[in-house]
């Protein structure tokens, strides 16, 4: 009996060992990978593939100033070992790039999306076509009508919709030195045709 006592004892002992053991243990701190810092005097740095073995990298660097500074497309073609580059003056800081054929001519176009800073905040495109040889033709982006242009003052939305170039802004009121917002939204789309931009307002 004193024996199987003993082993109750020792048993609950070892029970209540595991158990504080357990509770006792510290959390283990999971190391999260840091995110890539760009070196000075790069800002921004996004690869777009346009197909396998096609890839454009965009690059924006600067000193000095955060709003003005320079732009660089590498285009980098490996299954034909075809490396060119273009670079530009930016205004702005880039938001985002993308590729997308506006015009279903076979040929890419490159979209690069910058924005000012502060109450100046405007819009500016950079956009190049590229042919199968990786030549390329700038693009321009056409500035808004002075209909168009009324109430605008920024902060723009640029996207892409059902193969279509949106872009929308909130008007502000004009003719007073504190112009508010009106609370209303226009909405542009752009079309393509010919390396020439069109464009119509689809809703306020």
């Amino acid at each position: 009996m004193n024996l199987v006592k003993s082993i109750l004892v020792v048993a609950l002992f070892a029970a209540f060992s595991v158990s504080c053991t357990t509770e006792d243990k510290s959390p283990v701190a999971v190391n999260k990978p840091l995110a890539k810092k760009i070196m000075e005097p790069f800002r921004y740095h996004k690869a777009v593939e346009v197909k396998p073995g096609l890839t454009l990298d965009i690059v924006s660097w600067g000193r000095g100033s955060s709003s003005v500074g320079g732009y660089l497309v590498l285009r980098s073609d490996s299954t034909h070992l075809n490396y060119r580059s273009i670079t530009g003056e930016l205004d702005g800081n880039i938001v985002d790039a993308w590729d997308m054929d506006l015009d279903s001519d076979g040929n890419p176009e490159l979209y690069i999306q910058s924005q000012g800073e502060g109450e100046g905040s405007y819009l500016s495109m950079y956009i190049y076509e590229y042919n199968e040889s990786g030549s390329n033709q700038q693009i321009r982006f056409p500035e808004l009508g002075s209909a168009l242009k009324k109430g605008y003052k920024g902060s723009d939305s640029v996207y892409v919709k059902d193969g279509k170039l949106m872009r929308e802004f909130p008007l502000y009121t004009t003719g007073d030195s504190a112009s508010k917002t009106t609370g209303e939204i226009r909405k542009l789309e752009y079309s393509l045709r010919s390396n020439s931009f069109n464009v119509k307002e689809v809703e306020k």
